[in-house]
C-alpha cells in the first residue's frame, strides 16, 4: 500500500511538472483575431504546437486570422501590494522561463490553502460559445442531445472548504446549484468565452521571488463575431477578478499588464500611450515590417497598431463621495481637498450619482527593452513593483517626474505629472514626447501599463477589464490616425454593455 501511495504521489508530481511547463490553454477565435489563452496568467507564449511538439515559431496570437502574422508575443498579469507591516507581496511573471508564480485552481476560504489534487482538477481552460449555449437551451432535455464537455463541467461551484460559487451561471430553476440537466448554463460575455481560475498560493514564487499574496484569480476572455464592425471584430476583451482569500489587508496595491508587443518582426517597434483614453500601444518603428533574416513573418508596409485599453480598473479607495466626472476643465482635476478627483481623467463611474463606485483607469505606463540595450525587464519582485508604481524622469530628465512614457499629445492636463507643466518637450512649443521626437531607434519593446494604488482587504474582491484591439490603415487614414477612434468605440461599447 505504501509503495502504491508513493508511486501515485510521484506520478501526480510528474503531471504537475508537465502541467506547469505546458499550462492549460485554449483558443479564442470567433472573429478576426486568434489568441491562445493560458489558464495561469501568462497568455500567448507557449513553445509547443497543438500536437504538443516543440515549435518556437508556433503562432499564439494571429491577426488577421490566416495571415501568419502576429502583434503580441506575450501578455502577463502582475499583482503586488503592501501588508499591514508594509512588507511587499507580489505575483507575476514575464515569459515563465525561470519559474512559476501562479498555479491552477481556487483557494480555501479558511486559510487560502490548496492542494495538488485541486491544482490538477482546475488545470483547464473552459471554452464556450454563444451558439453552443443557444443549442443547449433548445435541446438539453432531448434524450439524444449530447451536452458539450465544457458546459457540463463548467466550474460553477467549489468543493467543501472553497467558495460555494465560482464561475457565473444562469440558474434556470433558481435552486442555487449549477445542474445542466435542469437547463442551467454558463453566464458568459460575448459570442465566445474562455474561463479559467488560478492562484498564487500553491507553491513558492520561483519567477519573481515575491511573498505569496493568497489571491484567487478568475479570468474571462471573450470576443464577438462582428464583421460589420471592424473595431469590435478586431478586439479581444478580458475580465479579471482578484479574490483576497488571505487574512491580510493589502494597501498600495497595483495590478499591471505586461505586454511584449511584436508587430510582426519584433525588433523594429515603437510604443506609446494615450493617457486620456487609458490605452497603450505598439507600432512599427519604420515603414516596412520585414525580418532581414526571413525567420519571422512580417506585415510589410501594411503593419497594424496593437492597442491595449484599460476599460475599468479596480475600485478606487472610498472617500464617501460621488467624485465628479471630468468636464474638460483641467483645473478641476487637481484639488488638494479631494486628491482622488484626478482619477476621473480616464476612470469610470465618476459623477454618476453613486457614492464610492468609481473605478480607476490607466495610472502608469512604462516600457522595457530586450537585452542588451538599457532599461531591460525587471528581474525580481521589488523591481517589478517599482515598475508598476514609481514615477520616472520625464523626457531626458528635462521635466518633473512622470507616470507615463511617450504620451504624445494625449495628456493636455498633465495628469501624468500631477498637473505640473513639463519644462520642455510635451505640450511645449508644439513638441510632444514620442519615440520619434525622442530620437529613439526601433527595437524590441516591452510595454507595461498598471492601475493603482488601491486597497485589497481580506475577503474582498477587485476587478480589472481591458481589451486588445488591432488597427490597420484604410483607404483614407493611416493606422496611427485611426487608433483613437477604435479605442473610443471599444470604450463606448464596454460602457454601454457592462456598466450600470
Amino acid at each position: 500500500m505504501k509503495k502504491f501511495t508513493l508511486i501515485f504521489a510521484l506520478s501526480l508530481m510528474n503531471l504537475l511538472a508537465i502541467g506547469q511547463t505546458l499550462p492549460p490553454y485554449s483558443y479564442i477565435n470567433i472573429n478576426n483575431v486568434s489568441m491562445r489563452i493560458t489558464g495561469i496568467g501568462s497568455n500567448f507564449i507557449l513553445s509547443i504546437d497543438d500536437n504538443l511538439q516543440q515549435s518556437n515559431a508556433c503562432i499564439k496570437h494571429e491577426v488577421p486570422v490566416g495571415s501568419g502574422c502576429s502583434t503580441i508575443f506575450q501578455n502577463a498579469i502582475w499583482l503586488g501590494g503592501m501588508d499591514s507591516n508594509d512588507s511587499l507581496h507580489f505575483a507575476g511573471f514575464r515569459f515563465q522561463q525561470v519559474g512559476d508564480d501562479y498555479w491552477s485552481g481556487p483557494l480555501r476560504l479558511a486559510d487560502a490553502s490548496t492542494d495538488l489534487m485541486t491544482v490538477l482538477k482546475y488545470h483547464h481552460v473552459w471554452n464556450v460559445t454563444r451558439e453552443e449555449i443557444e443549442q443547449f437551451r433548445q435541446h438539453y432535455a432531448d434524450a439524444n442531445y449530447q451536452i458539450s464537455a465544457d458546459i457540463l463541467s463548467w466550474p460553477a461551484h467549489g468543493d467543501e472548504g472553497f467558495a460555494e460559487n465560482l464561475a457565473p451561471f444562469v440558474d434556470v430553476n433558481g435552486d442555487g446549484r449549477y445542474n445542466p440537466t435542469d437547463g442551467d448554463y454558463p453566464d458568459i460575455r460575448g459570442d465566445q468565452c474562455l474561463y479559467f481560475i488560478y492562484n498564487d498560493k500553491f507553491n513558492t514564487h520561483t519567477e519573481s521571488g515575491g511573498k505569496k499574496i493568497g489571491v484567487e484569480i478568475h479570468g474571462m476572455a471573450y470576443a464577438y463575431s462582428a464583421p460589420e464592425n471592424e473595431a469590435l471584430n478586431n478586439t479581444i476583451f478580458f475580465n479579471y477578478k482578484f479574490f483576497n482569500r488571505s487574512s491580510e489587508n493589502y494597501h498600495d496595491v497595483f495590478v499591471g499588464i505586461f505586454d511584449d508587443f511584436d508587430i510582426g518582426y519584433g525588433w523594429d517597434d515603437f510604443i506609446g500611450c494615450d493617457v486620456q483614453r487609458g490605452a497603450f500601444f505598439g507600432y512599427n518603428g519604420d515603414d516596412d515590417d520585414t525580418d532581414p533574416s526571413g525567420e519571422h513573418q512580417g506585415y510589410g508596409s501594411n503593419w497594424p497598431v496593437q492597442i491595449c485599453t484599460i476599460l475599468a480598473g479596480p475600485y478606487m479607495d472610498a472617500d464617501g463621495r460621488d467624485n465628479p466626472d471630468y468636464d474638460g476643465d483641467c483645473n478641476s482635476l487637481f484639488n488638494d481637498s479631494y486628491p482622488l478627483d484626478k482619477y476621473a481623467y480616464n476612470g469610470l463611474n465618476f459623477g454618476n450619482g453613486v457614492v464610492d463606485d468609481e473605478r480607476l483607469g490607466l495610472c502608469h505606463f512604462c516600457y522595457f527593452n530586450n537585452s542588451p540595450v538599457p532599461n531591460v525587464d525587471p528581474s525580481n519582485d521589488v523591481q517589478s513593483y517599482l515598475s508598476m508604481s514609481m514615477p520616472f524622469p520625464y523626457h531626458n530628465n528635462i521635466g518633473p517626474d512622470c507616470m507615463f512614457a511617450f504620451p504624445g499629445d494625449s495628456d493636455p492636463c498633465n495628469f501624468g505629472t500631477n498637473g505640473i507643466q513639463p519644462y520642455n518637450g510635451y505640450n511645449q512649443d508644439g513638441l510632444y514626447w514620442t519615440e520619434e521626437e525622442h530620437g529613439n531607434q526601433p527595437n524590441d519593446r516591452r510595454a507595461f501599463g498598471s492601475v493603482g494604488p488601491f486597497t485589497l482587504n481580506a475577503g474582498a474582491v477587485q476587478e480589472l477589464d481591458f481589451a486588445y484591439t488591432t488597427v490597420f490603415s484604410n483607404e483614407t487614414q493611416t493606422q496611427m490616425q485611426r487608433k483613437s477612434a477604435f479605442s473610443d468605440q471599444i470604450r463606448d461599447f464596454f460602457k454601454s454593455n457592462f456598466t450600470k
